[in-house]
């Protein structure tokens, strides 16, 4: 090896190992912000000729640059060895190159000295001291006329107008010159850097000569005249758990659960700990300090003192600790090359705008992807956040491949992937800790359980429902009451405490359900035995009432029972005998156990009229129900696509089951929490925001729709008479509930030990002090833990020896489980009605206004119940004018001018909430967008 390799091998040796934990990543500059839009990276260019690039914005900054110069003598050429640089003395330069590293190690903790440090480089190649070290070479002593990105575009190349021995296989590395930008190369690449991967930001520095020869640095400033340095773009550290501690108790901290607005990033929102006021506002990335949806966030308001006069004002914020990590911090997308080319990192382009852009390493990269670039546009890869330092991008790495865009099967996996959901089938390890599917139940299970199979019971579900949970009864008593039952599948028979079954089974928590597959909490066969199908003795745990014919509860009891049921109808068997229809009959399945339709059909005629007792009892009680649009689709038996789309009503079939369910619950969650306060699994739903739900109102009431949102029961009547179907029309009735959807709080499972107060206990909507949930135990397992609370009330097991921690956990996991398993159903429904769209592009519909803001609205596909944005810019044929009233926001308009054509004349359009128009779909190049864009009227 030459003395030179030695000197560089040397060199870049000594900076590894003299700051071996100091973080070493950055960003080009080509790549300014974190997320800044695909089409402005792809549209990015990078000119290897300065003079034929046009001056932009940044043009004065790219002057300065080239024309920054640093104050130590130099040459034009090249010095002979051992011939002293004039003006220059040896011990000096040496003095300068020793302060050099330490001066940088205390300025700049966080920086680099070896890869990212281009001004170290820069007076590396013009010490004496460097260049006696090179025997029979001599240094460049180049002057920085370009900006020098953060990484090399080559391993082995760099930009220069002669020809390099390193370029040329099998020439000597001694036989060329030496520059800065090679130093740089060199210490960037990932054999030799060893904190290379790790975050860091390239900082351009004017370096000037000072005192006794001592270098320091002038930092460059913004606009303003203030220092910019790498805090604009580094994020502030955490507090500590104690300082956190401490803040709470003093309520100069908030805790809260991190929201970030799918269409404005910059925006998150934390809700204040008093309801009745507004969200904290986290503006801006840097602020939202490394959190991301979902997770638990501890914030300190940062404008508290400016706004104290002024109550109206929204609180803004800053998160200064993470409680829970919730996010999974992983994302689907896209991988491309950077802008300029290059080799040592690309970007990754997240679907959800939420996530930050990350930097991916070249050790991360698909086979043949820099050769092949082209060829993975339309690939989707699973990649997660390794590291975060920067407000402009986090630097991850790839961790599979999903698939094409537009392919069902990749899109329904990058579902699941992005929604952190485990799908994987047990396996054989616990095929043996549950019956087989010709299980016979024992004498002994009999004869300790009460026997119903004598009793008229059947299900009623959706018409392709597998996992059949619940069943009913119902039979006339001598007094002239009716004794009806509610009948659950007794899964925990099964599923035992403690094995490693149950544990896969509480760690899955719920099933999930897609349009075209449902992935089953419980293994197949352990769903097959539990299911409640017709013609077969199985077990079950009941819950009886005495009603009165109309319809006042007077007694209760539970029960386990064997019970046989007798037909398994879908809802629309049940509304056709609702409905009185003469030919339900000839739709209705197969009879078992000696019951036959007559029977059958009394059983539901009652159940109807007892349950529609119950249901507006309930509301005048003050609950609260708010419908949302839920589509259903006709799959296509031999391709899986959808033939058809329709939007799910609610009607008094599906109501039936719903007020006995939830009777069910209410009964079970007060036995439980009366034997096991401490232990009780029960499910809460917290007020809404109270401020929202204030702005809504008043926002409406100048549109002549008076909203009373004191509480569930007055929002629910007040807002009846806008939405009922014999009073309303569609579209309005959709908007208005979307509208009074927004305040709403997730519904969450808890520990009732873990509460302090009553409040705590409380469902909003269902206006009911103590709630849980007993009735599907086959896909949730949060119904698993109170079946086994239940059982030991009754005494049918002893009394669970469980830790409230352990309860907690469970619930967490279970909340966890539960809010990703919906948003995973929701983005599913999303894919196929965007398939549907694709498949009948142009698709032209109607739709209703949500929201009129300056340049785009918001409006709800009917037919569809999607939420769309149409933005009014340049591709609009006509002009545009938002007219803004001062009554409220919500009376805002948006007065359009259509251009006359060849054929059709000028033509003058008003727009404004709860307006119908008509919108035409067309599925955009990737699969999770659709172009919307409004219909010429006629």
């Amino acid at each position: 090896m030459s003395e030179q390799k030695k000197s560089i091998k040397n060199a870049v040796g000594q900076e590894s190992t003299r700051s071996p934990n100091i973080k070493a990543a950055s960003e080009t500059k080509d790549v300014a912000t974190n997320h800044r839009s695909a089409t402005d990276v792809e549209g990015s260019k990078v000119e290897s000729n300065k003079k034929n690039t046009p001056k932009g914005k940044n043009s004065r900054k790219k002057e300065k640059m080239k024309n920054m110069h640093l104050e130590m003598p130099s040459t034009t050429g090249t010095q002979p060895q051992g011939q002293a640089i004039p003006g220059v003395s040896t011990a000096p330069q040496y003095h300068a190159f020793s302060t050099l590293f330490r001066q940088d190690v205390i300025l700049n903790p966080g920086s680099p000295l070896n890869a990212n440090n281009s001004k170290y480089l820069e007076n590396l190649a013009h010490l004496q001291l460097y260049q006696h070290s090179m025997q029979n070479n001599c240094v460049n002593l180049l002057r920085m006329n370009s900006q020098i990105g953060s990484l090399p575009n080559s391993p082995l190349t760099h930009p220069s107008s002669t020809s390099h021995a390193w370029s040329n296989p099998g020439t000597p590395l001694g036989n060329d010159q030496i520059s800065p930008r090679f130093l740089q190369n060199v210490m960037q690449h990932p054999l030799l850097n060893q904190t290379y991967g790790r975050q860091g930001n390239l900082q351009f520095r004017q370096v000037v000569s000072g005192k006794n020869g001592f270098i320091k640095e002038s930092p460059t400033k913004n606009k303003n005249g203030k220092k910019k340095d790498q805090e604009d773009k580094s994020f502030e550290p955490y507090l500590s758990a104690e300082e956190v501690d401490a803040g709470l108790k003093e309520n100069s901290l908030v805790e809260g659960v991190l929201r970030i607005n799918p269409k404005q990033f910059q925006h998150a929102y934390v809700s204040s700990s008093d309801r009745s006021l507004q969200d904290i506002l986290i503006d801006g990335v840097k602020n939202r300090n490394r959190s991301l949806e979902g997770d638990v966030v501890i914030v300190q308001i940062i404008n508290q003192a400016d706004d104290s006069n002024d109550e109206s004002k929204q609180k803004k914020g800053k998160v200064v600790y993470i409680k829970e990590k919730l996010h999974t911090r992983t994302c689907i997308g896209h991988l491309k090359l950077m802008p300029d080319k290059n080799r040592q990192k690309a970007l990754f382009v997240p679907r959800d705008h939420r996530v930050p852009r990350l930097n991916i390493p070249f050790t991360c990269w698909p086979d043949n992807f820099y050769a092949e670039a082209k060829s993975y546009e339309n690939t989707l890869f699973l990649a997660k956040i390794e590291n975060w330092f920067d407000t402009r991008f986090a630097l991850g790495k790839i961790i599979c491949n999903i698939g094409q865009s537009g392919d069902m099967l990749s899109e329904a996996k990058a579902i699941l992937a992005q929604t952190d959901l485990d799908v994987t089938p047990f396996g054989p390890e616990v095929r043996d800790l549950y019956p087989r599917l010709d299980y016979v139940i024992p004498v002994e299970e009999i004869e300790i359980r009460e026997d119903c199979r004598k009793l008229c019971i059947f299900s009623i579900d959706p018409a392709n429902c597998r996992d059949i949970d619940d069943a009913m009864s119902c039979r006339k008593l001598e007094n002239g009451n009716y004794e009806i039952g509610v009948h659950i599948s007794d899964v925990s028979h099964f599923l035992t405490e403690n094995t490693i079954l149950d544990e896969k089974v509480a760690d899955k928590a719920t099933t999930i359900y897609l349009v075209e597959k449902a992935y089953h909490m419980l293994p197949d066969d352990l769903c097959m035995l539990c299911s409640l199908f017709p013609g077969v003795d199985k077990l079950a745990f009941s819950v009886f009432w005495e009603i009165t014919d109309n319809a006042e509860v007077l007694n209760h009891r539970f029960s386990k029972t064997i019970i046989h049921s007798c037909c398994q109808l879908s809802y629309e068997h049940a509304q056709a005998v609702l409905d009185s229809k003469e030919d339900a009959e000839m739709s209705f399945p197969e009879f078992y156990n000696g019951f036959n339709y007559k029977d059958v059909h009394d059983t539901i005629k009652t159940l109807g009229k007892i349950s529609s007792l119950f249901r507006k009892s309930r509301f005048d009680n003050g609950a609260l129900r708010i419908d949302q649009p839920k589509v259903s689709f006709h799959l296509n038996p031999s391709t899986g696509l959808p033939d058809s789309l329709w939007v799910y009503e609610n009607k008094q079939s599906h109501q039936l089951i719903e007020e006995f369910m939830l009777l069910a619950n209410m009964t079970v969650a007060k036995r439980i929490y009366d034997d096991y306060p401490s232990l009780a699994f029960l499910r809460c739903h917290p007020p809404p925001s109270g401020y929202m739900l204030q702005q809504l109102a008043k926002s409406l009431k100048p549109m002549g729709i008076d909203l009373d949102v004191t509480s569930a029961g007055s929002l629910h009547k007040s807002l009846l008479q806008y939405v009922d179907p014999s009073v309303a029309d569609r579209g309005k009735a959709m908007v208005l509930n979307m509208l009074c959807a927004k305040p709403m709080t997730r519904a969450k499972y808890f520990c009732a030990g873990g509460c302090t107060s009553d409040d705590d206990f409380q469902h909003y909507a269902l206006n009911v002090p103590l709630y849980t949930h007993f009735t599907s135990p086959i896909r949730r397992y949060a119904d698993i833990m109170v079946h086994r609370l239940l059982s030991a009330s009754l005494n049918y097991r002893e009394t669970p020896k469980w830790e409230i921690d352990k309860v907690k956990t469970v619930a967490a996991q279970c909340n966890k489980q539960k809010y990703n398993a919906k948003r995973a159903s929701e983005l599913s429904t999303e894919l196929y009605t965007l398939k549907y769209i694709e498949m009948n592009s142009p698709y032209v519909t109607d739709a209703v206004v949500v929201d009129v803001r300056e340049k785009y609205i918001d409006v709800i596909i009917v037919a569809m119940g999607l939420n769309r944005r149409i933005f009014f810019n340049n591709d609009f044929p006509g002009e545009h004018k938002c007219i803004k009233n001062d009554a409220g926001i919500k009376l805002s308009k948006m007065e359009l001018l259509w251009k006359a054509t060849d054929t059709l004349p000028d033509i003058k359009q008003v727009i404004e909430v709860f307006s119908i128009v008509e919108v035409e779909l067309n599925r955009d190049e990737d699969m999770v967008k659709v172009d919307t864009k409004l219909v010429r009227p006629v």
